[in-house]
């Protein structure tokens, strides 16, 4: 812990937050008067998780004192609100973005689906390198493509920034020396969470943002976004040459043995070392994993939700994660819940029912007029957060939306029954449902996984090459956020665009069944045992 600079391989679930949170408590005797430690993550989901263990090794009070936590955008876009006047940034009336500007933008210019994804795709490429916005349009010009360079032309001319702008700006103003000495003065630690899903852009920012004690912990196999510009390989490479050989974590605190089970099958079939359980006698029968076939969409989701329920009814403290590779595999256990009654779930995509939205829309409500209209208070709340925090304004403008468009009677009616968390858990107890994606560097208790089907996991935009390897990654992730069990399920039959067809098993199935330490039966067992005021039919 007494080198400058640190790379840590930690496998799901093997203390990798717990390490930087302890590696954060060693870094503040070596700060500077007046220095703090940046930490930098993806997603305000993982930046609450980050912070509820720093503030818990650290206290409220040092944790305020000494740490930043950011997500890389909002550390893109405090560098480009405080400093973008020296590169000529229109600072005071520049228009912040969302992840969706950009899509927004390219439909009022075309409904021809496939060239926005094109165009979509070539500016967020070229957006990739430090470049000005001049060379930005040179660059789309020589590539041909008209729509993209419409659309960054108008966005030019209207002061208006698109997501991809954030880092670039951002990386532009942290060549410039004198910026980048404000920063080395201000952080004297930088700690990185989930190295792996880095792009080369996102490193540079690391690397100029703090010159000194710099430590990056995460997972290569754990990497699935290569897709939004990560590059495990280059960046590990490059982290080698900083940082030396890798810190490597090999024991599980996360996982009960049965879970472990089926996440080591994954892991020799990608010829990984497999994972130990720290103590594995702490977990009821120890734990339960199992691979199951089902003949229908409906048996699935009528098991998942019936099982689901009875978890949760007999242990309020428990949580079910129910994790799809896509949305639409998760259509009929989303029906299955919305028609059972006495259950709530929360879909994680949408930010209405993310708790800590909830709760900062009802404390901004609640000092407004009683008949405050949507377009108000949505505007009010908004004007209470950071400018910098552009996920947040997103989440904000989402949930105004689904209030606006769905729920009458005002926005106090609308907010007053919502569920509120009232605890500081990243994962409240409870029924949540998510796609692979957003799962990520989540746990639950039981995780159940629909869909193990060629088409679906792995997509079927993704059968070959280095495509299918992080479809082999993106089922690491899903079966690494169980904690006591994991269900994987594969449907006999599924609903298509031309009727019922019979898919094929996912090629993983096999090996997660021969390593399932229990079949429905004995599923349905554990759980009447486990939960004996409460049976599973």
């Amino acid at each position: 812990m007494h080198e400058p600079n640190l790379l840590v391989v930690a496998p799901p679930g093997c203390g990798k937050t717990e390490f930087l949170a302890l590696r954060a408590e060693a870094l503040l005797s070596r700060l500077k008067p007046n220095q703090k430690i940046l930490a930098l993550t993806f997603t305000n989901r993982s930046k609450a998780n980050l912070s509820e263990r720093l503030r818990r090794h650290l206290g409220l009070q040092r944790f305020r004192r000494y740490v930043s936590v950011r997500n890389f955008h909002g550390h893109g876009a405090e560098v480009v609100l405080s400093h973008g006047r020296t590169l000529g940034i229109p600072v005071e009336r520049l228009k912040m973005p969302t992840m969706r500007t950009l899509r927004r933008a390219l439909a009022q210019f075309s409904s021809d689906r496939g060239a926005n994804d094109a165009a979509a795709k070539l500016l967020g490429t070229i957006k990739r390198d430090p470049l000005s916005d001049e060379e930005v349009v040179a660059a789309l010009e020589a590539a041909g493509d008209q729509l993209a360079q419409r659309v960054e032309v108008e966005r030019v001319n209207e002061d208006q920034l698109h997501y991809e702008d954030l880092l670039r700006h951002a990386q532009r103003l942290l060549s410039v020396e004198e910026i980048a000495n404000l920063y080395h003065q201000h952080y004297g630690a930088v700690l990185v969470d989930e190295f792996q899903d880095l792009s080369l852009q996102q490193l540079d920012l690391v690397m100029r943002s703090c010159s000194s004690s710099r430590t990056f912990a995460g997972d290569p196999l754990q990497g699935i976004y290569s897709w939004a510009g990560a590059a495990p390989k280059e960046v590990q490479s490059q982290l080698r040459g900083c940082c030396g050989e890798p810190i490597q974590l090999t024991v599980s605190y996360r996982s009960s043995p049965a879970v472990l089970a089926m996440l080591n099958a994954v892991f020799a079939s990608m010829r990984a070392k497999p994972l130990q359980a720290y103590n594995p006698g702490a977990w009821p029968e120890g734990g339960a994993s199992a691979a199951i076939l089902v003949k229908s969409q409906t048996d699935e989701a009528r098991f998942i939700s019936l099982a689901s329920k009875r978890i949760v009814e007999a242990d309020l403290s428990a949580s079910v994660g129910i994790i799809t590779r896509s949305g639409w595999r998760r259509v009929e256990i989303d029906k299955a819940f919305a028609t059972m009654s006495g259950v709530s779930c929360r879909r994680w995509d949408l930010a209405i029912e993310d708790p800590a939205i909830v709760e900062r829309l009802r404390s901004a409500v609640i000092g407004m007029p009683q008949d405050v209209s949507f377009e108000t208070a949505r505007a009010r709340v908004i004007a209470g957060i950071d400018p910098s925090d552009v996920d947040t304004i997103e989440q904000i403008e989402d949930a105004f939306e689904h209030l606006g468009s769905e729920l009458a009677g005002g926005v106090r009616a609308a907010l007053r029954n919502l569920y509120v968390r009232n605890d500081d858990s990243p994962v409240s107890p409870g029924i949540h449902l998510l796609n692979a994606h957003t799962g990520k560097g989540q746990q639950f208790d039981w995780v159940f996984i629909p869909g193990l089907e060629e088409g679906h996991l792995p997509d079927r935009r993704s059968s070959s090459g280095e495509a299918l390897a992080e479809e082999q990654r993106v089922l690491l992730v899903m079966l690494s956020r169980a904690r006591h069990a994991v269900v994987c399920t594969s449907s006999a039959s599924l609903d298509g665009r031309y009727g019922q067809y019979d898919p094929r098993r996912s090629r993983w199935w096999a090996d997660l069944v021969a390593a399932a330490t229990m079949d429905l039966a004995g599923v349905t067992a554990h759980i009447n045992r486990l939960y004996p005021k409460v049976s599973v039919p």
